[in-house]
């Protein structure tokens, strides 16, 4: 895989929390909560593939491998001498974060996965989406795809929400999110996940069309987590569309 790109800020004294972002989104979906991280946290965030500052995938390249975005990630924090850390991973990053768990568990303080399934959406319609991408490109598809993202309280309460993110999707490399749509459709961790000893937070939004609450109660029960925290009037992406209560519910968790 070409050079993915990521960021480390904050002291390296304190414990460090990662942080992944969802598919056709980038990093700075992350950009209202890291100045309070800041504060307790050292924080590595990085971009997939084609999407923020990260190269986009040689268009000859294979498709992914089941372990192919899980380890440039553990590459990293190896290189950056990061043995352990938390991780929170929203949509498609939290399918990294349950293979952390799973894979990994010896890396992980803790694991906070938000908007995410063991498994999300059916093969046939990733692979359909992944078509339709190639055929028609992100840049045209960009309004269609990010109105399923965001609650309607969302957009009516930030006019520049979707606009904003309609114009990062449209800049995502076509190959590489097709890429990452195969690698989804053929993702299922459900005979994979088991009850942890790990630290794991579930989080959701009620109103997330992608995502439901359902399908996170699912995971709920196949981590045996107790408790799933539902935000009300959002959509998929907590970071983003209610941050202050994301980062209450984040730092209470980590601090138990």
């Amino acid at each position: 895989m070409k050079k993915l790109f990521f960021t480390l800020e904050g002291d390296s004294n304190k414990p460090t929390i990662v942080l992944g972002h969802p598919l056709g989104m980038n990093s700075r979906v992350w950009d209202g909560i890291v100045p309070e991280l800041l504060k307790q946290f050292r924080v590595v965030r990085w971009d997939l593939p084609g999407h923020g500052l990260s190269d986009a995938l040689d268009p000859s390249t294979s498709p992914l491998t089941e372990n192919a975005l899980i380890n440039p990630l553990i590459e990293k924090c190896d290189e950056l001498g990061i043995k352990q850390f938390h991780y929170v991973g929203t949509s498609i990053a939290g399918m990294i974060g349950q293979q952390l768990v799973t894979q990994y568990p010896e890396r992980l303080l803790s694991a906070t996965l938000t908007n995410t399934g063991a498994k999300i959406g059916t093969k046939e319609a990733w692979l359909n989406r992944q078509k339709d991408v190639m055929a028609q490109g992100l840049e045209s598809m960009a309004a269609t795809l990010v109105v399923r993202w965001f609650s309607e309280n969302s957009v009516q309460t930030n006019p520049t929400l979707a606009s904003y993110w309609q114009e990062q999707l449209a800049k995502v490399d076509d190959f590489s999110y097709g890429a990452l749509c195969a690698w989804l459709a053929n993702m299922d961790l459900t005979d994979e996940l088991e009850p942890s000893s790990l630290p794991v937070q579930l989080i959701c939004g009620e109103k997330d069309v992608a995502t439901t609450p359902e399908l996170m109660e699912t995971l709920a029960s196949l981590l045996q987590v107790n408790k799933l925290e539902i935000i009300e009037k959002i959509g998929h992406v907590p970071s983003v569309e209610s941050p202050a209560q994301f980062l209450a519910l984040l730092k209470s968790f980590i601090h138990k």
